[in-house]
């Protein structure tokens, strides 16, 4: 093998990995009634209130309510490089530092932490109209005491 040839062979085995470690981070699919909490264990089964995080790899952790991610990520400080949630009006992935999100005890999500996302705003405030509760960001919500609502 001549140095020319093993110079292009070195820079194109490097060029693939790069390509690969860019790919974009996407949500993963969740399977209502068979895939698993990653921190409580129960089956994942309402869409509104599963979130789920990925490495910078891509590896992916589900959960069942936003408040059992923040449980696992309080005791296990993972390094993600994506957390996603759900809308809870359109029930669509979205990243999780961009919704806002309703604590209240009048959310009954499937651990009773009582958090929901929102994509929009005024959605939000419209069911703290109904439900009570407070209003927060992803900062705030990564701020606060881990305590499900009575």
């Amino acid at each position: 093998m001549t140095r020319r040839l093993f110079l292009m062979v070195l820079l194109g085995s490097l060029s693939a990995g790069a390509c690969r470690r860019q790919k974009a981070l996407t949500p993963p699919e969740i399977r209502l009634g068979r895939d698993v909490c990653s921190e409580c264990g129960m089956i994942i089964s309402d869409r509104r209130f599963a979130a789920a995080a990925a490495t910078a790899n891509g590896d992916t952790t589900l959960f069942d309510d936003i408040g059992c991610l923040l449980t696992y990520r309080q005791k296990y400080s993972p390094a993600w490089a994506a957390i996603w949630v759900h809308d809870f009006e359109s029930q669509t992935w979205m990243d999780a530092p961009a919704a806002r999100y309703l604590v209240s005890s009048g959310v009954r999500s499937p651990m009773g932490w009582g958090i929901a996302a929102f994509a929009d705003p005024s959605m939000a405030e419209a069911q703290q109209r109904e439900l009570g509760g407070e209003l927060v960001t992803w900062d705030e919500l990564l701020a606060r005491p881990l305590q499900r609502p009575r």
